[in-house]
């Protein structure tokens, strides 16, 4: 992933992020919780106990997401998922509170503290 498209990615989910924070209060309610979460290849994930309705929000995001994502893939020439993580970087080095949770990979779900959360090697090229 090259810087430029990196910075790009970073802005589309500064915009995607905010948008869906804004209009989905159950979602967000359980971001605050702890049972939703962001990780790491750009989308929400469950990380406790739901109910249906907030499970919904929590697709109806990430589907709101990768349309976004591959709008941009389509632009960029690149893979959706390399839009998704991209954006995954973004979200986990600036957009996760301490408190929250969020996932890398396949882990175990984490709760953020005060210092910085250790991303995939991948977000490293972000500073290239």
């Amino acid at each position: 992933m090259t810087r430029k498209f990196m910075l790009a990615a970073a802005v589309l989910g500064g915009l995607v992020l905010a948008g869906a924070a804004q209009a989905q209060g159950g979602a967000a309610a359980a971001i605050a919780a702890g049972t939703v979460g962001e990780q790491a290849d750009g989308y929400l994930g469950i990380a406790g106990t739901v109910g249906a309705d907030v499970r919904a929000e929590v697709e109806s995001i990430n589907i709101k997401r990768r349309a976004v994502y591959t709008d941009l893939a389509g632009k960029r020439g690149v893979t959706v998922q390399d839009v998704a993580a991209a954006t995954g970087c973004q979200t986990l080095s600036s957009r996760v509170k301490p408190g929250q949770v969020y996932r890398v990979g396949g882990g175990a779900w984490q709760t953020k503290g005060a210092g910085a959360i250790s991303l995939p090697a991948y977000c490293a090229t972000a500073g290239q």
